[in-house]
Order: structure tokens, then C-alpha cells, then sequence
């Protein structure tokens, strides 16, 4: 149903020690995006994976989940309809600023914002990363992220019966369960 990670967005207060993390560290590539006071990050074809944001504090923003089209976007409504989860389009404004065609909103069980999009922009310009790196994504986006929750099992339950994820194990982390 999800086709893969389509992007991130954080808030935070350390542009500079995410630009000296992202740019010289991993090797991402700046660029320029439509928020003039926004960091975009780039690594492959998309016009940015991870887009940074001035605020007062640290957080993640919305987690950007990549459909192949509007059909499957429409069945991903329906699925989070059926199963109570919150939906609302958004505007053409806001898919312009995200650079696609169209996404909802929604939130999972723990309440991380999450935007399902299909359509994504592509930018065919070569990615020139500083120290020659190739960051390989390919069909499945970003690849991970770690979610917070304080409710394992109804964020387990929400992302395998309502988004279709399949488990592929546990992870063993002392003091907490984690499907």
C-alpha cells in the first residue's frame, strides 16, 4: 500500500549543528527550497528527503509517506476512515511547498504527524554530495525512521492493520518492549 519513506520534516532551534551534521558529516547536499528560512537536504533525485525548520524547540514535524498513485492514496484514506484515524487533505499551496501532486494528513496512535503523498517531484539536476557519496535510496524512499509512542502495541496495530507494514522482528532494548 505505502510505496516507502518519502521524506521528513523537523522543527528545530540548531540549523547550524544539523547543516554541520547533514553537510559535512553524512555528506547531504543543501539546496534551495520554496521556505527561504528552511534547511533542504537532499541525497537523491527528490528535490529534498529531509527539510529542517526554524523553531523553539526540537521535534518531528511529519513523517512524508510516498504512494504510487491517487488510487492508492484514496484506498489509504478509506483504510484510516475505516479505522477512526483522523483525515484531511491538503491544500494545492501546501503540495506545492512539499513538491507533490497531492497528500493527506493524519496522525498515528501516538500522535506523529504523517502525510501520505503521491506524485512526488523529481530533480534531474546530478547530485553533487561533498565528499563524492551516493546515497542509495531507491524504491523504498529514506528507508527508516524510529517513531516515538508511549503505546507499542496500538502503534504496532496502526501501522500493520491500517497502513500495511509488515513486522519483520523485534528489537531487544533493555527496560522496554518493542514488537
Amino acid at each position: 500500500m505505502l510505496h516507502g519513506l518519502g521524506y521528513l520534516t523537523i522543527q528545530t532551534a540548531q540549523l547550524d549543528r544539523w547543516r554541520e551534521l547533514a553537510v559535512d558529516v553524512l555528506g547531504m547536499r543543501h539546496v534551495d527550497g520554496p521556505d527561504p528560512d528552511a534547511m533542504y537536504l537532499r541525497v537523491d533525485d527528490r528535490p529534498a528527503r529531509l527539510v529542517l525548520v526554524p523553531g523553539d524547540e526540537e521535534r518531528l514535524l511529519s513523517v512524508g509517506w510516498e504512494v504510487r498513485d491517487a488510487q492508492r492514496l484514496q484506498e489509504v484514506v478509506r483504510r484510516l476512515e475505516d479505522a477512526g484515524a483522523p483525515v484531511k487533505a491538503g491544500s494545492g499551496e501546501e503540495a506545492d511547498l512539499r513538491r507533490v501532486q497531492e497528500f493527506v494528513h493524519t496522525t498515528d496512535p501516538a500522535g506523529t504527524n504523517l502525510e501520505i503523498f503521491h506524485g512526488a517531484a523529481l530533480d534531474h539536476d546530478p547530485l553533487v554530495t561533498p565528499f563524492g557519496a551516493r546515497f542509495v535510496t531507491g524504491d523504498q524512499g529514506m528507508g527508516h525512521v524510529v517513531l516515538p509512542t508511549k503505546d507499542p502495541q496500538a502503534s504496532y496495530d496502526f501501522y500493520t492493520q491500517v497502513l500495511g507494514f509488515q513486522s519483520r522482528g523485534a528489537m531487544r532494548v533493555p527496560g522496554a518492549m518493542v514488537p
